[in-house]
């Protein structure tokens, strides 16, 4: 859906840039975000850091996972001896061991998770980074556009192209 927005978007702006370039030379440049996050020892380092983690947060899952199957098999080797009530009460605990280690699955993978969030911390001072050096090539080179190639975005733009109040404009009169 995103693309196919941008795809809107950029058929739409495409004539006038066009236009543009015909009126003067037009400075377009593009990047591979991907590429840079791959070789950016910054953004190596907070990967290398997310990724240990991880490992402590599956370890830990695993562990609980573990405890579940031994219970489970505790609990299947001795139906036999237990009493009924006995038996309820070891269901009953391994429903709540279940719960737990299904919760904290939840907690760390889970959508806004514990990984999502760490994710954003570590890697948002990279992106920051990375964009601030973005558009000071931008604009030390003069580029109209940068564009990335593994996003299909726009990352930098000379103010003067922009036409959103423009749009607001045109939009508010019909």
């Amino acid at each position: 859906m995103k693309r196919l927005s941008f795809t809107v978007l950029f058929l739409l702006i495409l004539p006038g840039m066009l236009s543009i370039c015909w009126a003067r030379d037009l400075k377009i440049g593009y990047i591979d975000s991907e590429r840079i996050l791959t070789e950016f020892p910054d953004s190596q380092e907070a990967q290398a850091k997310l990724a240990e983690e991880n490992r402590e947060w599956e370890t830990q899952a695993g562990s609980m996972r573990q405890q579940v199957v031994d219970m489970e098999n505790e609990l299947e080797q001795q139906a036999l001896l237990l009493s009924d009530e006995k038996k309820a009460e070891k269901m009953e605990e391994l429903q709540v061991l279940y719960l737990q280690a299904q919760q904290f699955q939840q907690e760390i993978w889970g959508q806004d998770g514990k990984l999502f969030q760490r994710n954003l911390e570590l890697t948002r001072p990279v992106v920051e980074k990375i964009n601030a050096v973005i558009s000071k090539i931008g604009d030390e080179e003069n580029y109209d556009f940068i564009f990335d190639t593994t996003q299909g975005n726009i990352v930098h733009a000379k103010a003067e192209y922009e036409i959103t109040d423009r749009v607001l404009e045109l939009l508010q009169k019909e």
